[in-house]
């Protein structure tokens, strides 16, 4: 890690226990005349606007006692491949161990004449580019202090006071930005949900990470980044790393394909379904999303369901994902010829039911290959059951398991479509299958139809 000394301006490495204990950061939007690392070799001219504000920063650090900083820019030898894949798989960490992380809002200016945060202030905050850049989002959740300047490095507040702005602006959860909750919770023990406006007040699982900060699914951390945008194609995956703890090696030049191995690492460490929980603008699609667009409607989804499906591991092969499913059939025979599944994911969404899990509907033409049908919507499942809130005479809320019954009319039909259900034990009513379902869509470069895009097209 090479960071730059406060005080002369010049560079030092450090690797591993050898980095300082305290160091600051700098989170900025690049310009057109940033200082880079060969330009602080060559000398760089001090009245360039990227020397300025690195000397601006340093001169703001030391007040703060600190004597070593971090910037992008500057300390990254970005003509040597190595260095540059080895920065942005540490950057998340980096910006983590920092001890303070310094916003420079280049693109907003504090309302003269007013010594407090003002409406006008804070309305140019809310339209700053910094807020779009898919760079800045690691930068915003990973360290645990986090300050705001303007243009002129006048202090605006920190993540801590400006948090629910910054909820509004980015649509992450206040429960995520903290540094951690005032109150740590126990293994079983259970939060409030905020997270749909018509939910009944349940009270799903949410899991706490061992790092001390609430842990969303990974449906819900590839939403906050579907708004942001990146020069290279590529960054915007590779941006997401640190996010969801996974390291692999960067390939410039292969475009969307970047995407598709960042989920592909990510199935590799996570058992978390909600990584299907996405939507497009398609009937036909594969199971894992072209881009982070696709996710765009996914920040409601929680990765912990009312009920569990209990389904064995599944993986990405050369073939397409492999999925071993279950599902409830009067004649295990008729198995072999279906055309269409429905499979529940152990992952749930909030709604004016409840909280219940989510399905995707399968399709196949040949009976051995299947892709995802209904792209174009998150399905619920429909049969419960799901979790209700019922207060007792105390006030309290206690939760009951709502398993609604079933007429025997209701029984063909669920049949007869092949639900897949987890909530029986494997019998002579149960046929277990492996389904090799498309990973990748049935397109070349460009994509049949159009992908979601909340920024072109509102829902």
């Amino acid at each position: 890690m090479r960071l730059i000394s406060t005080s002369t301006l010049e560079f030092c490495e450090f690797f591993d226990r050898d980095i300082p204990e305290y160091y600051g950061i700098l989170s900025h939007r690049w310009g057109s005349d940033e200082a880079t690392f060969q330009d602080f070799e060559k000398g760089v001219q001090e009245e360039r606007e990227g020397f300025k504000k690195i000397k601006d920063f340093c001169n703001l650090a030391s007040t703060y006692d600190l004597e070593w900083v971090w910037v992008d820019t500057c300390c990254i030898d970005k003509r040597s491949s190595a260095e540059l894949t080895e920065a942005i798989n540490s950057m998340y960490t980096w910006y983590q161990r920092a001890c303070q992380c310094y916003v420079h809002l280049s693109d907003v200016l504090w309302e003269e004449g007013t010594s407090e945060l003002s409406q006008t202030t804070l309305d140019r905050i809310r339209k700053s580019n910094w807020f779009t850049r898919g760079w800045t989002l690691q930068e915003l959740l990973a360290p645990r202090d986090v300050y705001f300047f303007d243009h002129n490095w006048r202090f605006i507040g920190s993540k801590d006071d400006l948090v629910q702005e910054i909820s509004e602006i980015t649509g992450i959860d206040t429960m995520y930005l903290l540094p951690r909750p005032a109150k740590i919770p126990n293994k079983e023990e259970y939060g409030p949900c905020t997270k749909a406006p018509d939910c009944r007040n349940h009270h799903p699982r949410i899991k706490f990470a061992v790092t001390g900060r609430w842990e969303p699914s990974v449906a819900t951390r590839m939403s906050w980044v579907a708004k942001r945008r990146t020069t290279r194609i590529e960054d915007l995956a590779y941006c997401m790393l640190g996010i969801f703890d996974v390291n692999m090696p960067l390939l410039y030049g292969e475009g969307r394909k970047a995407f598709r191995r960042l989920q592909h690492e990510i199935i590799k460490q996570s058992d978390d379904d909600s990584i299907f929980a996405w939507t497009a603008d398609q009937h036909t699609t594969g199971i894992l999303a072209y881009w982070p667009t696709n996710f765009a409607n996914s920040r409601n989804v929680l990765e912990r369901a009312p009920h569990r499906t209990h389904r064995s591991p599944y993986a990405i092969t050369n073939q397409g994902l492999q999925l071993p499913i279950t599902w409830r059939c009067w004649d295990p025979v008729k198995v072999h010829h279906l055309r269409e599944v429905r499979i529940l994911l152990d992952c749930g969404m909030c709604g004016p039911q409840g909280f219940k899990n989510i399905m995707l509907r399968l399709e196949t033409l040949n009976g051995r290959d299947w892709n995802r049908s209904c792209s174009y919507q998150i399905e619920t499942m429909d049969d419960g059951p799901w979790y209700q809130p019922q207060a007792s005479s105390t006030g309290d809320v206690k939760q009951y398991l709502l398993t609604p019954s079933i007429t025997p009319s209701q029984s063909k039909t669920m049949f007869g479509r092949k639900q897949e259900d987890a909530r029986i034990p494997t019998g002579s009513m149960t046929a277990i299958r492996e389904l090799m379902v498309m990973a990748d869509w049935l397109y070349g470069p460009s994509p049949p139809g159009k992908i979601y895009d909340p920024l072109i097209r509102k829902t």
